[in-house]
This record gives C-alpha cells, structure tokens and sequence, in this order.
C-alpha cells in the first residue's frame, strides 16, 4: 500500500476546516493530519512532526497571518507552504509568495483546486532533494544601457564556465529583442508557458523553449512572437514557471527591462544574484541608486545585488567611477567595458562574444563576470565580491 501523506491545515474557520477534510477524504494518497488554530500551534507542529504541507488560511487578517508566514518558511525547508483566502487579488497573490507561499488558492473554488495544488506540491517536493539551478535578474537602468547584451554574453559565459544548460527568459513585453540578438525565433514564449492550464514542469518548459545552440535555450517575448499582438504578460503562474526552469537548468537568466514593482518583487523572492545594469551617466547612476533602495524594500538582501557599469571608458566619462561608488554606497564596481563596434557585430551576426570575438577584452570582462558568479556561494554573509 502507499504511503498516505499527512498535510497540516491552519484555519479558525470550522466550516472551512470540515470542506477541507471532506475534499482530502476522497483523494487518494493525502490526508489531513491536524487543523491548528493559529501561526504558533502551526509552528509547534512543525517542530515535531515534519510535514510535507502546509496549507494557511489567511482570512481575515492576511497581513498578520504573512508576516508571520515570511517567519516559519525558513525555518522548516522540508515543508511547502500554500495560502488559502476568500479573496484573491493580484496584490495579495504577490504578497503571499513573496512571504513564502508556493501557491495560492481561493476558498470560492477549493473543491476544484485543493488535490490538484497538493499534487504538484508533493511532487515539487520529492524533487527538493535534486540540485537546482539558479536564477540571475538582469534589470535595466536606462533604455540603451546593454541589459540585454549583458543578459545574453552572461548567460553563454555560465554556459561555457559551468558545462551545464542555460535559459535565458525575455520578460521586455516592449521590444523584445533576445531573438533579435540571437536571430531564433520559435512558436511559443513566455506569454505561452504563463497561461498554460495545465501543470508546468520542466518537460513544458524545454519543450517550449527556443534551442539557440546546444545548452543554450531561449524563451522569447510576445513582442518577438507578434508585433501587433497584445503586449501583456500575465504573471499569475511566474512562480510555477520558474520552479521548473530551475529543475531544467543550471542557470536561468531573466532579461527584466521593464517591469512591474509586481514582477521585481517575485523576481527578487526567488533570484539568487540580481544584476542592476547602468551607464556611468548621471541619470542612470541616479535610477540605479533609486533601484538599489527598492530592491532591497521588496526584499533582496544587499549581498546578492550586483550593480553594473555597462560601456564603462576610462576616458571621457561623464561621471567617474569613484564618484559613481560614492553615490552608489559601494566600496568596487564590477565594469564592462565599452567595445561598441565588437558588440554591434556579434548582435548583426546573432552570436555572443564568444564566438564573434573570443579574444577580445570585452569578452573577457563577460568571462570574468560569469566566474563572479559562478564561485559565488552563499556562506558567511553571502556577499558577491566586487
């Protein structure tokens, strides 16, 4: 016989505790082991008895019961946690998962939802003990500051340094201009994989995937799919999406241009390094500055955020690097520098710099970057070095 896994329900709703215990009864292979009446009897259950899920009814204080969330998920890695409300804006959804929440569920509609979510939940976790793979930000500073030159040069660069597979994800719903750079295109993107009704795991996500070159993989914007098609990205399922990249990949590097504070913040919850790409110009080093202090208010720990000075000249700058530290608070600044004629063949060629121009200095900054990255190991205080 199969072994029945036991979940934990947190509610002060009897009628809710009896519609949950109703559904569990006719799934086979789950079972309701306790319904606590508050944040702290959920914790001291936890202490004794590990459980592969727990599920939060946040009504009807949803702030308190996440602050409170964002306190226990460190604390118990072996359990994954879903919050339940009768209410299910896009707000709340983000505050959820950025508190540590691996779904979200709406009471209105628990009977459909609840085995399937505690399905994917307990196969995500029997796939905890595999290693996964990372994901790398890469937001832009300014409109032509080389974010996506930078995303790509990075992602090949891993790619090489590490011998593994690579995904770069295009989230620029305005230009779009990854399949541009590499000259792929393909019949799905990202907008695709986030509206799938179906499980996301990581066969969808390489199946969808554009191959650029072996290991080196491509999830294209809906700008590159259809220029006059709707430029919208629904993020409901971005969590999902990039869990599965992570099971597919070795790294997952996000081209973030233009995003919501919505999107930057599940971004921030789940990226291990984030790259700020700036020119050393003042408005640029101004945004920068800007987005340092956000970031960090969404939730990023300092330690992981890399500022980057993208074209960077040692002559003929309008602001120098040493001011540019001093007003960015940082002691190093991590520089590529400014080779404008090879990053404009490697773009008309659809190559990286490895291929269009392996010995050149600019390319050597990228392969030092990637090395950053690659040895950087979260111990001590984490942080990257500059």
């Amino acid at each position: 016989m199969a072994p029945v896994a036991k979940i934990l329900l947190t509610t002060r709703d009897d009628a809710f505790a009896r519609r949950v215990s109703s559904i569990l009864n006719s799934t086979k292979g789950i079972a309701l082991g306790g319904v606590c009446r508050g944040m702290s009897e959920l914790r001291a259950n936890l202490e004794h008895t590990p459980t592969p899920i727990a599920v939060i009814d946040i009504d009807p204080n949803p702030a308190g019961v996440l602050k409170e969330l964002d306190k226990i998920v460190p604390m118990y890695p072996e359990t994954r946690f879903a919050a339940v409300s009768s209410t299910s804006s896009k707000t709340l959804i983000l505050e959820a998962m950025h508190a540590g929440a691996r779904h979200f569920l709406n009471k209105k509609y628990i009977e459909d939802e609840l085995d399937k979510v505690l399905e994917r939940l307990l196969l995500g976790g029997a796939k905890a003990g595999a290693s996964l793979g990372s994901v790398i930000s890469v937001f832009s500073a300014g409109g032509g500051c080389g974010a996506t030159t930078v995303a790509l040069n990075l992602a090949n660069e891993l790619r090489l340094k590490s011998a593994e597979p690579v995904l770069v994800i295009d989230l620029d719903s305005c230009h779009g201009a990854v399949s541009t750079y590499l000259q792929t295109a393909g019949r799905y993107g990202i907008t695709d994989i986030l509206a799938h009704k179906g499980p996301i795991d990581k066969n969808l996500i390489t199946s969808s995937a554009s191959h650029y070159v072996n290991g080196f993989d491509v999830l294209v914007s809906p700008e590159a799919l259809d220029r006059f098609a709707s430029k919208s990205i629904e993020h409901r399922n971005l969590m999902d999406v990039l869990e599965a990249c992570r099971h597919a990949y070795k790294y997952t590097i996000i081209d973030a241009p233009r995003v919501s504070e919505n999107t930057a913040r599940l971004l921030v919850t789940v990226s291990r390094i984030i790259l700020i790409v700036f020119q050393l110009t003042v408005k640029d080093i101004k945004i920068a500055e800007s987005m340092l202090s956000t970031l960090t208010k969404l939730g990023a720990r300092p330690a992981r955020i890399m500022p980057l000075a993208n074209r960077f000249r040692r002559r003929g700058l309008m602001v120098p690097l040493e001011a540019a530290k001093k007003a960015l608070g940082l002691d190093s600044l991590h520089c590529i520098r400014n080779d404008f004629r090879k990053v404009v063949n490697c773009i008309n060629h659809g190559k990286p710099l490895a291929e269009s121009a392996p010995r050149s200095r600019i390319r050597n900054d990228f392969r030092n970057l990637a090395a950053t990255i690659y040895g950087y190991k979260e111990n001590g205080d984490g942080q990257l070095p500059r």
